[in-house]
């Protein structure tokens, strides 16, 4: 279970910091798209 949880932990972190990445481009997006 260790192992598995050890496996899964990188992908897990790559979803996390695509997910924000994209986030915050959507923000600077609607941040210049006002100015």
């Amino acid at each position: 279970q260790v192992a598995a949880s050890k496996a899964i932990t990188p992908m897990h972190t790559g979803l996390i910091k695509s997910y924000l990445g994209s986030f915050a481009l959507s923000i600077l997006v609607m941040i210049l798209a006002t100015h």
